[in-house]
């Protein structure tokens, strides 16, 4: 068994937060299996005659049924929203003519999202300060959709799970009151927040509200991907450093200042309840500010905890302040990480510093896998090297050029503290490429996996260890996969993967891309890479570490935009065009900035790729990137035919047909997202499919697909990526079976 407990203690208080926790969540997710662990952990707190602990239990149950019940998100239908909102100024995110915050309406908390039609009135939202208070609008309310990919961000239940209402997309809006508050904190922090990115340059500013204040916008995103890929991202997301940092210099001054402990207690508490909002009033916000909460009432009182009480009491209030804390992945995060150090707290003197550091990474792994799909796989050697870079240079140096600048210029120390950023950025930057991918792990099996590996942690069995946190799911994850064809939902555009089974052989048709458009110098967003929220998750959440060959079949952004990204993601072993394509200045561009260690072949007719699900290049011998040159693939997923014609036209179709007069197939990839000028009559005739695939964007501006082109399609059955989601089929060798799933309407069927 697992050493959960202080064996010197009577009581423990970590059975309070392990029930409540497990049966707040049981509530909330509807399971019988953590239902069953509370009811058996409660139980085992009755054997053990723990009976203020059971009367504690109880009565924190109700507590938080209670705050439950009282904070539920009421059902609001989708239509015309009129009327007035309170703004939280300091959540307020500027992404070129985009505006978007929080809100408050009658009925509950809101995302809010606005187009501003001017600089000036950008200028105006640019400072946050003004806004906090109260404005009027129409607009529509909105509920977002689930995730529509498989392993997809689902912004639905994010909403969901942070007790948001829904989106209300402004159209017209104007100030109506402002907030009178005697102690203003929105206002402050969105004050301050404001003057960082008016004083400092753009990258030296993502750093400091990052750190200090915990305000992430779009420009933090790079950042993200910096420090995610090394194993780091936690010192910006859940450590609570710069709490622990301001906390530290706040007790000292008051200890230089002979405060004794008991009389420091209240103005630092009070402090401390303040930082909750200064600092971001995240998950790990709040843990932190808890923790010292406690460690001063522990002080002023002469009491003393036990870590594993302190991690219980701390646990049951953060249940009782947000219920549900562990459907959110910050809270997932900061809670596993702390729960992990206080299950090897004793253990690790044992090992060096650098070595228990990494084992920390490596017990994580499985959970870390569930939720992103790899492992950062020297995340803890890392941290280790980092922390005191961290704690005792980067964390002091931002807070002090926050303070020096609202009182001097800092024009030399800001070309200082860049070169020193270039620095860093440049050590992280071979870093980051240094994860496991391993793939979308189900809960069970990764909790499953976690108790394992704390137990030969604590047993110092360190090869079992590795074996049950990285070798145990991979080999479970590759286990899983069977044969597959997966049209991506990559907006408007197009994107298709093939697996072969235990992902043997990994093959890409085109990667989609975002469009540009014409759009005046303020009012350009930033966008990552549309493939960095579709295309890229899935290909991890399946466990995929190299794709084996990437085919575009022409240079239109739509098809292949996304290209670039994907290589640098996900090693890509080979690119396949047709010959002639490089005349294209896409592509052209593409082939100058692409990995070296990727192999370009140009397709020929009739060739064959691939293993168990071969791939047969059917036209065109020779091409210049175009629509009518598209490169068209036949594949094969047990007895049945799938057609891929990227975007050909009507004539390449006939042209197609005339030369291949006996070609049927039953999935057809229809050309050029529905248009008309795609999908002629006498070319759906001719193949008699029974299924039409339209890979389009919601609501995209050109109409597709075109309704005479449903028209067409009348004795097929016509799925599409806008309203479907992802659309995937799969082969079962064991029934010889063909199954259809769509991702927005769980729509299954088998052949």
């Amino acid at each position: 068994m697992i050493r959960l407990f202080n064996t010197q203690q009577n009581d423990s208080y970590l059975f309070l937060g392990v029930i409540l926790a497990l049966g707040t969540t049981a509530y909330l997710v509807q399971s019988v299996c953590l239902a069953l662990l509370t009811v058996y952990y409660f139980m085992m707190l009755v054997w053990r005659r723990q009976a203020f602990l059971c009367v504690v239990v109880l009565c924190c149950c109700v507590v938080i049924a209670a705050r439950i019940y009282w904070t539920q998100t009421p059902t609001v239908a989708e239509g015309t929203f009129s009327g007035s909102l309170s703004v939280r100024s300091d959540t307020i995110k500027i992404n070129g003519d985009l505006v978007t915050f929080e809100g408050e309406m009658a009925l509950g908390k809101v995302m809010v999202r606005l187009q501003v039609k001017t600089e000036a009135e950008k200028e105006q939202w640019q400072r946050r300060q003004d806004w906090q208070g109260t404005i009027t609008g129409d607009g529509r309310l909105v509920h977002p959709r689930g995730a529509s990919n498989k392993h997809g961000f689902d912004y639905a239940a994010y909403l969901e799970n942070h007790n948001f209402v829904g989106t209300i997309e402004l159209t017209d809006w104007q100030k109506s009151t402002e907030d009178q508050s005697v102690v203003p904190l929105r206002k402050w922090r969105a004050a301050a927040i404001t003057h960082v990115q008016r004083v400092f340059p753009s990258r030296i500013s993502i750093y400091i509200n990052a750190l200090l204040f915990g305000y992430k916008d779009h420009e933090f995103q790079v950042l993200r991907d910096l420090f995610s890929g090394s194993g780091l991202l936690h010192f910006f997301t859940i450590s609570g450093m710069h709490v622990a940092f301001f906390f530290q210099k706040l007790t000292y001054i008051f200890r230089r200042l002979h405060f004794t402990p008991e009389e420091m207690c209240l103005p630092v508490l009070c402090c401390l309840g303040g930082s909750i909002v200064l600092f971001g009033g995240s998950i790990s916000v709040i843990r932190a500010v808890l923790v010292y909460m406690l460690n001063a009432l522990m002080t002023a009182r002469a009491k003393s905890w036990s870590a594993s009480d302190r991690y219980g009491i701390i646990l049951t209030i953060l249940l009782i302040i947000a219920p549900k804390l562990l459907l959110q992945l910050s809270g997932q995060l900061c809670l596993l990480m702390t729960f992990l150090l206080l299950m090897t707290n004793s253990l690790r003197p044992r090992f060096h510093r650098f070595v228990s550091g990494q084992l920390l990474t490596l017990l994580a792994g499985p959970i870390l896998a569930c939720l992103f799909f790899e492992i950062p796989l020297f995340g803890g050697l890392a941290t280790v090297l980092f922390y005191p870079l961290m704690t005792t240079v980067l964390l002091p140096v931002v807070f002090l050029l926050f303070v020096m600048s609202l009182v001097v210029s800092l024009a030399p120390v800001i070309a200082i503290a860049e070169i020193c950023l270039d620095i860093l950025e440049g050590t992280l930057f071979h870093l980051r490429h240094g994860s496991l991918t391993i793939g979308a792990l189900p809960v069970s099996v990764a909790l499953l996996c976690t108790i394992a590996g704390v137990i030969c942690y604590q047993q110092r069995k360190v090869l079992l260890l590795l074996v049950v946190t990285i070798l145990v799911p991979i080999g479970y994850q590759k286990w899983q996969v069977v044969p597959t064809i997966s049209f991506v939902d990559v907006g408007q555009g197009d994107s298709i993967v093939i697996q072969e089974k235990r992902n043997r052989g990994v093959y890409v048709i085109d990667t989609g891309g975002t469009l540009g458009f014409e759009r005046q110098a303020w009012q350009q967003r930033s966008y990552q890479s549309g493939a960095a929220y579709s295309l890229v998750p899935f290909l991890k959440g399946e466990g995929i570490n190299e794709i084996t060959g990437l085919f575009l079949t022409h240079g239109d952004t739509d098809h292949i935009g996304d290209a670039l990204f994907l290589m640098q993601s996900i090693p890509v072993r080979t690119l396949y065009l047709v010959p002639g394509s490089q005349e294209d200045p896409r592509i052209a561009a593409l082939l100058k900035d692409m990995p070296a260690s990727t192999e370009v072949i140009w397709t020929e007719i009739g060739q064959r790729i691939g293993n168990e699900q071969s791939l047969h290049v059917l036209a065109p011998a020779y091409g210049e990137g175009q629509n009518g040159d598209s490169l068209v693939l036949q594949a094969h997923l047990g007895s049945h035919s799938f057609l891929f014609t990227g975007d050909l036209d009507q004539a390449g179709e006939l042209d197609l047909l005339a030369y291949y007069p006996a070609l049927q197939v039953d999935v057809l990839k229809l050309g050029h997202h529905g248009s008309r000028t795609s999908t002629a009559e006498a070319f759906i005739e001719g193949l008699s499919p029974r299924y039409g695939i339209v890979s389009c964007g919601r609501n995209n501006r050109y109409g597709h697909p075109h309704q005479e082109v449903l028209d067409r399609l009348m004795g097929s059955a016509v799925l599409r990526t806008d309203h479907h989601g992802m659309i995937q089929f799969s082969w079962s060798e064991n029934k010889q079976q063909l199954t259809l799933q769509t991702w927005l309407d769980e729509d299954n069927q088998e052949w």
